[in-house]
């Protein structure tokens, strides 16, 4: 469900009923967990976010989510626990258990089919299969580690799965660890919690019961094979084992080999694309940057790039590779921060290497697409007082401006309100006079302001495939700097996330940008987190909102705290 990324199309913070009645669907949902546990969970003063997301496949999802994290998503009005609930909270849901090996089939997109499953051994005198029914909600843990790994919906019940014996399938998997829920809000994955292997599964009665997949039998097979005199097929079957040991081994290698060969070339391929076609390389850039925003842009879409796989492992070494070929310059302009300079264009490998004009066309769609546009849209809501004026709506609605005129011109206008001395003037009249407090003619203009005035704020900001909406008056993202302690200058950001701005990535664009660090709080009172970069950058952030993020610039506000120019 969620291994392909998802649209959120809102994300909005829940008020007290709002959160009662969470917690009321949560405890119903899962009768395991206490109250106690809920508080654990959702301290009083902790905030509940609720995101409205559309898979690939546009089924809607709402997603709880608490200090960015996501615990529990809402399906054709189900809930489901996420695997971090389930770190915190193991025993709510039943659990299958089944190999590492199996993992990268779910990882995949596949679902746990029962032979993958690993049951209780007959000492432990516990159900196979457990006492869940069809259709209810499980996951699956590993037998290293009984920390959720994927949640789902059993596909069928334990005494069905008894009968089939270790046939068919059992769980349909919803979600898995390391999926786009898991890193919903832009937060990196978490590591997978170490809470140690399930309760009734030790080490002893695992080698011996459950031998890793594709190990040897069990030891009463091999004893009842030496009862029927078959010593010499034992031997035989020993070296053709050991025989396939080896070549397994060395087929390992070989792939190993293949796919580090494989990423140096895309790496190359990458670097070289970069160079020759990125459209936004500006020099002098710094080499994270570099690699970031025109390496991985200039990547193919069937292929993911990653350093680590490499031979070169870093990026570094692979650049200074690139040096002492010719085709850049690099120079540190920092203490442990490198730039690229200079482009050699005409070294023969940039001069043979190719993109086909589709290709490139390709590349520069996906540069616009990457590139955020931030919409804001500020809308009024009818009121009780306003709402004769609007005929066709009714109140509770919300309008735009352009909206707003027409209606009001067509109120006036169909109830001869205009001024016959002068059309620039409007005599209020009954209920229009009520609104503008005064029967004296007023200005066109005037007069959609009182409307306007009598009416409820609220505006929609509209950031990539993000829709934000909020009642009141947008606040603008606000640049002040600070002096802290040692006189030392600090820019502080506010207001980011409210214009669907991820403050974390963001951060990390002033962090590589201005090579400064940069730390995120929530300062009292405040409804969002608050950015602090080291020194006075407000020019830096300032233009990184206008060009970059879109963000019109009537709604950045600050930019006369940027350092003067000195004369």
């Amino acid at each position: 469900m969620f291994k392909k990324p998802v649209k959120v199309k809102s994300n909005t913070q829940s008020k007290g009923t709002e959160r009662k009645h969470f917690k009321e669907l949560l405890l119903k949902s899962f009768p395991n967990l206490t109250e106690s546990d809920f508080n654990e969970l959702l301290p009083k003063k902790e905030a509940l976010n609720v995101l409205k997301v559309v898979t690939h496949n546009e089924a809607t999802i709402i997603v709880y989510s608490i200090q960015k994290r996501p615990m529990v998503f809402e399906y054709e009005k189900r809930f489901y626990p996420t695997v971090f609930l389930l770190w915190k909270f193991p025993n709510i849901i039943y659990a299958f258990t089944t190999h590492q090996q199996v993992m990268g089939f779910i990882t995949s997109g596949a679902d746990l089919m029962s032979p993958g499953v690993v049951t209780p051994p007959s000492h432990t005198n516990l159900p196979k299969y457990g006492t869940v029914q069809q259709f209810d909600t499980v996951y699956v843990n590993l037998t290293t580690n009984k920390a959720a790994v994927a949640v789902g919906v059993a596909s069928q019940g334990s005494n069905a799965m008894t009968r089939e014996n270790s046939r068919g399938k059992c769980v349909n998997i919803y979600h898995f660890y390391g999926d786009h829920l898991c890193t919903l809000e832009g937060m990196p994955n978490l590591p997978l919690a170490n809470l140690g292997p399930p309760d009734w599964l030790s080490i002893k009665s695992y080698e011996e019961d459950f031998p890793a997949l594709g190990g040897s039998p069990k030891k009463e097979n091999i004893q009842v094979e030496t009862d029927l005199n078959l010593e010499s097929t034992n031997d035989d079957l020993d070296v053709v084992e050991t025989n396939e040991e080896a070549n397994t081994e060395d087929n390992t290698e070989e792939t190993v080999k293949d796919s580090v060969e494989e990423m140096d070339e895309l790496l190359l391929f990458c670097f070289l694309g970069a160079v020759k076609y990125s459209k936004s390389l500006s020099l002098p850039v710094l080499t994270s940057n570099f690699f970031k925003l025109n390496m991985l842009a200039i990547c193919p879409e069937d292929k993911t790039l990653d350093i680590k796989k490499t031979s070169y492992k870093k990026l570094k070494p692979f650049l200074k590779k690139m040096c002492e070929e010719g085709i850049v310059t690099v120079k540190e302009i920092k203490s442990g921060v490198e730039a690229i300079t200079a482009i050699n264009r005409d070294h023969p490998k940039l001069q043979a290497f190719y993109l086909s004009p589709t290709e490139r066309l390709k590349k520069d769609t996906g540069e616009n697409e990457n590139k955020q546009s931030t919409n804001v849209t500020e809308s009024y809501v009818i009121t009780e007082a306003v709402v004769q004026l609007f005929e066709g709506h009714s109140k509770g609605e919300t309008l735009e401006m352009p909206e707003i005129r027409k209606c009001v011109t067509k109120y006036i206008k169909e109830n001869n309100l205009q001024d016959e001395a002068n059309e620039k003037y409007v005599k209020p009249k009954n209920k229009l006079a009520k609104i503008c407090k005064t029967e004296h003619p007023i200005a066109w203009e005037e007069v959609i302001e009182k409307v306007c005035a009598a009416m409820k704020n609220c505006y929609k900001v509209k950031s990539g495939h993000e829709e934000i909406l909020g009642k009141g008056k947008v606040s603008p993202i606000a640049l002040s700097v600070s002096v802290r302690s040692g006189n030392k200058k600090v820019t502080l950001v506010d207001n980011l996330e409210l214009f669907g701005i991820r403050i974390n990535e963001f951060a990390k664009e002033c962090q590589h940008g201005v090579a400064a660090s940069t730390s995120i709080s929530r300062p009292p009172g405040k409804k969002c987190d608050q950015l602090l970069v080291q020194g006075n950058q407000v020019l830096f952030i300032y233009n990184l909102l206008i060009e970059k993020y879109k963000v019109p610039k009537m709604y950045v506000k600050g930019l006369e705290n940027a350092p003067k120019k000195k004369k």
